[in-house]
């Protein structure tokens, strides 16, 4: 098969394809070879240190230029100072050990962030669905099935996510899915196991909001979990 077209193609030629992640040739819009070069991430009290790291690592891997700038509070004034400072496109929320407060007016931030053409990619919590779903009106629900998990053929198109795997393995860490029903109207589930969606995007005004389940809190079993954190951060 083509890429992209619609997974006609046998088990080998989505291996070898897999295996060609980064050679393929790509639209200009989602050419890997001029993969983002600076992104946010949260680095605060609240993130745990040791996944936080080890997403920074997965990050940047094939991806050394990668520029990571820490945003170390979650208060107003810091983040009106860092996501409105830089022409930096990228926001990653990684996986807490507390749950940090929002307030109103950084939540409005964060909003006005996404909506210009920016976005927030949060990463392996059932706390983050619950902040996305104060900060953005969501009404995301967890769940929770077990991978591995498909890849949704007509949602991923035109997405750095055509790109991915057909079907990514349940990892050795924690996964914290979300009900495919309890998508908003603009969100797209990217793979889901029945019902469970543990990667989608949701277009907000001109930029999205982009959950991955997966905690990265392993290294072990996460053979391309790396491919779809970068299509993640393309978004």
């Amino acid at each position: 098969g083509a890429p992209g077209g619609g997974g006609g193609g046998t088990g080998d030629e989505e291996v070898a394809m897999g295996g060609a992640y980064y050679a393929v040739s790509k639209p200009p819009a989602f050419n890997f070879n001029r993969f983002i070069e600076n992104a946010w991430i949260y680095d605060g009290r609240n993130a745990d240190a040791g996944t936080e790291g080890f997403v920074e690592h997965m990050a940047k891997r094939h991806h050394y230029k990668l520029n990571i700038h820490r945003l170390n509070s979650l208060r107003d004034n810091e983040v009106r100072a860092a996501l409105f400072s830089k022409s930096i496109h990228c926001i990653m929320f990684p996986p807490l050990t507390h749950f940090p407060g929002l307030s109103e007016l950084a939540k409005k931030d964060l909003r006005g962030y996404v909506s210009s053409g920016n976005n927030a990619v949060f990463i392996g919590s059932y706390e983050w669905l619950s902040i996305m779903n104060d900060a953005f009106g969501f009404q995301l629900m967890s769940d929770y099935k077990e991978g591995p998990f498909y890849r949704n053929d007509r949602n991923v198109r035109g997405t750095p996510f055509q790109w991915s795997m057909s079907r990514i393995q349940q990892p050795d860490g924690s996964v914290y899915s979300a009900k495919v029903d309890s998508l908003p109207l603009d969100g797209k589930c990217m793979f889901d196991t029945m019902g469970a969606c543990v990667v989608f995007y949701v277009k907000y005004n001109l930029g999205t909001v982009t959950y991955i389940g997966f905690a990265y809190d392993t290294p072990y079993g996460v053979e391309h979990w790396d491919q779809v954190l970068h299509a993640a951060m393309m978004m």
